[in-house]
């Protein structure tokens, strides 16, 4: 029985930009696992495998239930030791960077870029949830938040950081991909399935290894629909 994957899906149930949920089937396809996908929206609980937790990604494998992008992580090391996504302390310690950098400096640079794009590609039983819970969150308006100035900025200045690694190496794992690239792809996903738009400018080490990752596991990624 294939693994089922609880992803957030938009008003278009095929486009799923969740980041997280995109760090998790980066995973399942590193592992080579069949899985599915079960789409659900921001405000429907009911459909959520854990209605009280309220949020994605979750795995459900057989009677296990696994809750947290990180947490997913490391259960599919241990429950799917072939193929790791960390084989050493250094990879693991290398992969909680690359999640902390995510949270330090790409996401709050790039969601106020993204907060009211999302918003109008919702569903609409969703948008009421999205704003609320999203404007609590911000401490703004999601108008407020599409008119801050200057993210394009602080996005392509966080990017700079990746642009050592990748000018040396072809993935941020060396010569193969690890958990460092499906975190911070997982992360790119976001913004590339929230709007058709380029919104920044990558540095062009950080621009090819993105397309690398495009192309992993026959172009999934790549294939994924984008808003029109």
């Amino acid at each position: 029985m294939a693994l089922k994957l609880y992803d957030l899906a938009l008003a278009d149930p095929d486009i799923r930009p969740s980041p997280f949920c995109w760090m998790v089937k980066f995973a399942l396809l590193h592992k080579g696992l069949e899985f599915e996908t079960a789409p659900v929206g921001f405000a429907d609980k009911a459909n959520y495998p854990d209605p009280e937790y309220g949020r994605v990604p979750v795995i459900i494998d057989g009677e296990e239930t696994v809750k947290d992008s990180a947490m997913i992580m490391a259960w599919l090391d241990k429950a799917y030791p072939e193929n790791p996504l960390v084989a050493t302390d250094g990879e693991a310690a290398a992969a909680e960077f690359s999640r902390a950098w995510l949270f330090s400096s790409f996401f709050p640079a790039v969601s106020p870029m993204l907060v009211a794009r999302i918003h109008a590609l919702a569903a609409d039983d969703d948008k009421p949830y999205f704003r609320a819970s999203r404007e609590e969150r911000f401490g703004k308006t999601i108008e407020e938040l599409a008119a801050t100035t200057g993210q394009k900025e602080k996005v392509e200045a966080s990017l700079q950081v990746l642009s050592a690694p990748l000018g040396r190496y072809r993935f941020l794992g060396g010569d193969a991909p690890n958990l460092c690239d499906y975190y911070v792809m997982g992360a790119f996903m976001w913004p590339r399935l929230s709007t058709s738009e380029d919104i920044y400018e990558a540095p062009q080490p950080v621009a090819a290894w993105i397309e690398r990752m495009l192309d992993l596991f026959d172009g999934y990624a790549r294939k994924a629909k984008r808003p029109s």
